[in-house]
């Protein structure tokens, strides 16, 4: 039987880890045809009896186990595997490893749409003791496809892992692509060939493959012997006798690549007085292939000595050890970044010129770390709001809890913000505010929280999301305009993730794409609704609270009111000019309305497009938008999650999108909630006035409620009180 994918598990030892690897294959949301192949390498452990013992359980399932006849190492199995295969595409999986349940699914789509040679999802680490640790930054996770010679850029890793990734099987078959065998660092050739063969290459910036930090795994072991450095080795000859790069370039992209990781091998790998013989080896290695290859001009400090000073290229192998050790220990940057009398002076001068702050701050640090030691108490409970303002679910849900105090919490938020009163008011980054938050035994936030907020055990935390996102979230996105600028932003984000032991969702499907944005359990998220979603839930017949908003803003009460909230374009982020093309010409859609309809203008947080109009009002920026949410007749947005808040309360909407192609390619919308979404697509600012116009006699209806119903918050709990008894769960503990 032909099967859409052969997962080819090679094992040895992993009883501790493979039952594990085996559910997240067979749990797959994937529903096509897919079959197991495990090759077991004479385990001496109790592997095979819990295989069997899998199988067994699982007959609906297409299990073949094989047993080697002695141990040959993962690439003579996982070539036994590639042969055995009757699955279109292949996935190579370690026994130690696991996937994150969506991975097959969105691969194997990604690799019909795009016809690729094979897909690549990005990884993380997984520790037991810590979860996930995401470290990745490579640059190639910023596109959605590599075509050509471009997929050389694959050779720019930070870490060559063959399995992360699902292969064509007859991409592979007809290059003659298989794995080293009989060493290990096997896939190291493997990964390159493909690299170098490959003309079509997908991408999935999600984390999808876990690699499991395991102190028993195969490249942990045997460090006292010559197995290391002479796998090292072999490995190192087959991959550059084969290697003929599209790109010359390419060449440095590898040879960066062996000289680092050689250099790692041989500190710990290496038995005595072996280290010196090896990196001469490989220096060696890669000399005869080539010496004459393009070094990019910017590169870090250790690089630039390596390749620019050709250290490599020359032989220099005591020269290659001093930098290297030089490197280690922190000296080569400083050294490198001091290098004119001009660039030292003004280093001097700054530093004199911040004396006083930096012992402001050393002081600053003290009082933090004794802060450190106070204990945790049960009744206090911080709100970091979204980035410091008494905005959104952290304004509501503070608001509630303040007022429906039975348990007695100390409730406090962190803003300037003179709307809270000052007891519970503290400064952001005050003293005060560092000892409250040692001292809290729940945190909640509504953003990302900064790395230096430490978390303490015993602590609690809490992320109230800021919407149920329709633009592509995190993991989820290249997001390739903020990576550019920060390429450490991802690896920062996720060291937040971590932190957090519950999100709240505001939906079936805002609770999917948080799981998947954020690569978090489905299970720790709580889909309770969105306290702000409350707020305009209880205030929807609030006639009183209506005009009272409206009066402020100086609206007739005669008139109509459509908000307007276009949210913010990454392909803006950074750039002195900005691109306003996507923005509606409000003014002209205010003179096409006529006297009817008023327009509230409400920009992003980071947007900058005001106007003066006779139809058009720009509220204060400390309006809470959900204010304007309760009084509007029409919402128009673009890819804004406000259109959710305002389903809850049965608003219509229009999305007036001009950019869609150029916003996919900067940072995308989820496949899904487009296709439910764009029956309400406008292009033409005339085509929206007369939707306006008609609305009530033309606008889709059913449509909507289909979109309320996936979208929007239809719970019938209350979100207040729900977040409140798990509240009280948590410091009843």
């Amino acid at each position: 039987m032909k099967m859409d994918i052969s997962v080819i598990i090679p094992t040895y030892n992993v009883e501790r880890f493979i039952e594990e690897a085996l559910f997240s294959i067979v749990d797959q949301t994937f529903k096509g045809k897919v079959e197991i192949i495990i090759i077991d390498d004479c385990s001496t452990d109790n592997t095979l009896e819990i295989i069997e013992d899998f199988k067994k359980n699982h007959r609906d399932f297409p299990i073949q186990i094989f047993e080697q006849e002695k141990n040959m190492r993962q690439g003579t199995a996982r070539n036994r595997g590639l042969r055995i295969a009757k699955g279109k595409y292949v996935f190579f999986v370690d026994g130690d490893d696991f996937l994150d349940l969506n991975t097959l699914e969105t691969m194997f789509h990604k690799a019909e749409g795009m016809s690729c040679d094979f897909v690549v999802c990005d990884w993380a680490y997984y520790y037991e003791d810590r979860g996930l640790v995401y470290v990745n930054n490579d640059k190639f996770l910023f596109t959605d496809l590599l075509q050509e010679e471009k997929c050389e850029s694959l050779l720019a890793a930070t870490t060559y892992f063959s399995v992360n990734k699902l292969y064509n099987r007859e991409f592979l078959l007809q290059n003659e692509i298989k794995y080293g065998e009989g060493y290990i660092y096997e896939d190291f050739e493997f990964y390159v060939e493909v690299a170098q063969k490959a003309n079509k290459v997908g991408i999935v910036q999600n984390p999808y493959y876990r690699v499991r930090v395991n102190e028993f795994s195969t490249t942990k072991t045997d460090r006292k012997t010559m197995i290391h450095i002479e796998s090292l080795i072999k490995s190192v000859e087959n991959t550059v006798r084969k290697f003929e790069p599209r790109s010359n370039a390419s060449f440095y992209q590898l040879y960066k690549y062996i000289i680092k990781k050689t250099m790692a091998y041989v500190k710990h790998r290496a038995p005595f007085g072996q280290k010196r013989k090896t990196v001469k080896r490989i220096v060696s290695i890669l000399n005869k292939k080539s010496r004459d290859y393009p070094v990019p001009r910017k590169v870090v400090p250790l690089y630039y000595f390596y390749f620019k000073r050709k250290y490599v290229q020359n032989n220099k192998i005591n020269r290659i050890f001093l930098i290297d050790m030089m490197h280690r220990k922190g000296y080569l940057e400083p050294l490198v970044s001091i290098t004119s009398k001009f660039k030292h002076t003004l280093l001097k001068v700054k530093v004199m010129s911040n004396l006083n702050q930096k012992r402001l701050v050393r002081k600053k640090q003290k009082v933090i770390q004794q802060n450190a030691n106070l204990q945790i108490d049960n009744k206090v409970i911080l709100f970091l709001g979204f980035d410091y303002k008494y905005v959104g679910n952290s304004k509501y849900f503070f608001d509630f809890l303040s007022e429906n105090n039975k348990k007695g919490y100390k409730c406090y938020f962190v803003t300037r913000n003179k709307k809270v009163p000052y007891p519970y008011r503290i400064a952001p980054r005050s003293l005060n505010f560092f000892k409250v938050l040692s001292q809290a035994k729940i945190v909640i936030s509504e953003s990302w929280v900064p790395l230096d907020f430490k978390k303490k055990e015993g602590q609690e935390w809490i992320q109230l999301w800021h919407g149920t996102p329709f633009k592509k979230l995190f993991f989820d996105s290249h997001e390739r305009y903020i990576s550019k600028f920060n390429i450490n932003h991802k690896r920062n984000k996720q060291q937040d993730i971590a932190k957090w032991d519950y999100v709240l969702a505001d939906s079936r499907v805002g609770k999917e794409k948080l799981s998947s944005a954020f690569a978090y359990e489905k299970d720790k998220i709580l889909n309770y609704g969105y306290p702000r979603v409350q707020w305009l839930q209880d205030n929807q017949d609030n006639k009183d609270l209506k005009k009272d908003i409206k009066e402020k803003l100086g609206i007739q009460p005669n008139k109509k009111v459509i908000l307007y909230v276009p949210t913010w374009r990454d392909y803006n982020y950074k750039q002195k000019n900005l691109d306003l093309d996507y923005l509606l010409d409000i003014e002209s859609l205010g003179n096409g309305l006529q006297d009817e309809y008023v327009i509230l203008n409400k920009q992003h947080s980071m947007g900058k497009f005001t106007t003066n109009d006779q139809f058009v009002i720009t509220p204060d920026k400390h309006i809470e938008v959900q204010q304007l949410i309760l009084i509007s007749d029409v919402i128009i947005s673009d890819y804004s999650s406000i259109i959710f808040d305002g389903m809850a309360i049965d608003i219509p909407f229009y999305l007036y999108i001009n950019d869609f192609d150029k916003y996919q390619e900067a940072r995308g919308v989820y496949e899904d909630i487009h296709e439910v979404l764009k029956p309400f697509y406008v292009e033409d600012k005339n085509e929206l006035i007369e939707k306006i116009k008609t609305n009530n006699e033309s606008y889709n209806n059913e449509q909507y409620k289909i979109a309320k119903k996936l979208l929007s918050n239809v719970n019938d709990m209350d979100s207040y009180n729900e977040l409140q008894n798990k509240i009280n769960a948590i410091t009843n503990k």
